[in-house]
């Protein structure tokens, strides 16, 4: 008996315990409280939303597979840094080169151009894999020299 009155009381607490909401205005913000804004007046009624149609999404990977995956995305990261360092390397070695008025391999056009100005003449040839061109300097005396590009890519350096 003595159990059943403690069941009886602990099932409808929550229902003794319910407060109701009341919807107040204060300072032109309107405010939800447990307490009467003013004599008289009645709850406001909060409903909870309703349920989703949906079902909830669920990781059903395993830790070992999201283990994996993390590890692809950290090296995918850390590939990418390092290309981005080379292109600097890059750079940094071409802007060297043209302060010393030299051509290096992987300049662009504009860095020859910077480096060593207007060609004497220009060889251009058009093929299924892109535009190769051909960069004469007339050096006086010193001869002749070649730079040769790769679709806009220094590919070779001859004298």
């Amino acid at each position: 008996m003595r159990k059943g009155i403690i069941f009886a009381l602990l099932f409808t607490a929550p229902v003794m315990v319910q407060a109701g909401v009341y919807t107040c205005e204060v300072n032109g913000r309107k405010v939800y409280q447990s307490t009467p804004c003013s004599p008289g007046d009645v709850p406001t009624r909060i409903d909870a939303p309703a349920p989703s149609d949906t079902p909830p999404v669920v990781n059903t990977r395993s830790v070992e597979e999201l283990r994996k995956d993390l590890e692809e995305r950290r090296a995918k990261g850390r590939e990418i840094v390092e290309q981005r360092a080379a292109e600097a390397r890059e750079r940094r070695l071409n802007k060297e080169a043209i302060r010393n008025k030299q051509v290096r391999l992987s300049m662009t056009k504009s860095d020859v151009l910077a480096s060593w100005g207007r060609p004497s003449d220009i060889n251009r040839s058009i093929g299924s894999s892109g535009v190769s061109e051909q960069w004469v300097y007339d050096r006086g005396r010193n001869g002749t020299q070649y730079v040769y590009f790769d679709n806009g890519i220094v590919t070779s350096i001859s004298d």
